[in-house]
């Protein structure tokens, strides 16, 4: 089946590549950075906890504004206020002002990511809606492989060319900020794309946020899709962002090979993600390729986390990545799928919630548990919320999927 795209969808996309850039450098050496400043893991995980707080407290009312003022506006506003964020918290070594910083980064990039899914399905065909979910979070891989191929050899060009030592924080901090000034070029692709001049429906003008949020959040689905991203949320939170760390205390491996590992697996979850997307065609189907793919995922988490050899470890990490990733995009596709256009903002803002209310958790609480008592019990944790969020995923939406599909075709 041939895809074709409008301009506006390959603007958005061209926007994602570019906006990748930074998130790869950010999560390659941010953590690393701040452990550089003489912070402890505790310090690390309450300044990682910010992010995800923000979007947790404003996720409904940025969704909301979300739908009131148009995708594009919201995608402009919310990438240059996480920007700001990003950068002032590399530039300061205050921790609450990092904290605060964090709070802004949070609020920028949940507004920026609730317009992306109604974006999607407003200016792609049905049949496309799929690639299109599918590519946006692919090309984010590709952004981030590109970052941290280059991003892990920075430190090392740094010490030979201006004498910053290698593992330092002033090289960890010219790095991330060269990253962060260069990502702002994905405002570009943003502002050039021609949005209509929306049609807001008088009577929805009408209804008080709060009776809107409560119609919502009143929907069972609405409120299984929450749970499942609270679920994966709080799994991802404790352990995923920290796996830099993990690989560093566990094997002592270098920041140029830390960067090839973790740009290996981006590029893996890019074909992953376009493959997802055939198995859509094939299996005529959303939940199936999303629940086996992540389920057959854990057991590679779980090598990763005990195995005893760097090469084992790295193999998994790459297969636990691309499995459980490559089909993520089809169950935020299928959320769209059974949501109104002008809730779609709301109802994305609430999965986000979800998602962000386990990473608010998870993030500080890893922080602690590693300090006590290590890695271990973080990949036993995360493994049984997986396997929870996996077997719920088929229970909840399976029999919708199937009930819409039947629909669909009378």
């Amino acid at each position: 089946m041939r895809h074709k795209f409008n301009r506006n969808t390959k603007l958005f996309l061209a926007s994602t590549l570019l906006y990748g850039f930074a998130f790869s450098v950010w999560e390659l050496f941010f953590n690393l950075y701040i452990l550089s400043l003489g912070f402890s893991n505790d310090m690390l995980g309450l300044i990682r906890s910010a992010t995800p707080l923000a979007a947790l407290l404003l996720g409904l009312p940025l969704g909301l504004l979300s739908d009131r003022i148009g995708r594009r506006p919201s995608m402009l506003i919310g990438l240059s206020v996480g920007f700001m964020g990003m950068f002032f918290q590399v530039r300061l070594i205050i921790p609450w002002l990092i904290f605060f910083f964090g709070l802004v980064q949070g609020a920028g990039f949940m507004l920026y990511r609730v317009a992306q899914p109604p974006f999607i399905m407003a200016y792609s065909k049905r049949e496309n809606q799929a690639l299109a979910f599918s590519l946006n979070f692919g090309l984010l891989t590709i952004a981030t492989t590109i970052g941290n191929l280059i991003a892990g050899r920075m430190p090392g060009f740094l010490q030979q060319w201006v004498g910053l030592p290698q593992g330092s924080a002033a090289s960890y901090q010219w790095v991330i900020t060269a990253g962060i000034l260069l990502a702002t070029t994905s405002l570009i692709p943003v502002f050039l794309i021609s949005e209509p001049k929306r049609k807001i429906d008088p009577q929805t003008t009408r209804i008080a946020p709060k009776t809107m949020i409560r119609k919502i959040a009143a929907r069972p689905i609405v409120r299984q899709m929450a749970l499942i991203n609270i679920l994966i949320g709080f799994g991802a939170a404790i352990l995923i962002p920290y796996l830099n760390v993990f690989l560093r205390s566990k094997f002592g491996i270098a920041d140029d090979l830390l960067g090839l590992i973790f740009s290996l697996s981006s590029m893996l979850v890019f074909f992953g993600t376009l493959i997802s997307s055939w198995l859509v065609n094939v299996t005529r189907s959303r939940i199936i390729p999303n629940v086996a793919s992540q389920g057959i995922s854990i057991l590679f988490l779980f090598i990763l986390g005990f195995s005893p050899f760097l090469w084992l470890a790295a193999v998994s990490l790459l297969l636990r990545t691309v499995l459980m990733q490559m089909s993520q995009p089809l169950l935020e596709n299928y959320a769209m799928l059974v949501s109104p256009p002008e809730e779609q903002g709301a109802i994305a803002s609430i999965r986000g919630i979800g998602w962000q209310t386990g990473q608010t958790i998870g993030i500080f609480i890893s922080g602690l548990v590693q300090t006590r008592f290590g890695f271990s019990p973080l990949f036993i944790t995360t493994g049984i919320f997986y396997t929870v969020a996996v077997f719920l995923t088929w229970v909840f939406f399976r029999p919708g999927e199937k009930a819409l599909s039947h629909a669909a075709q009378s």
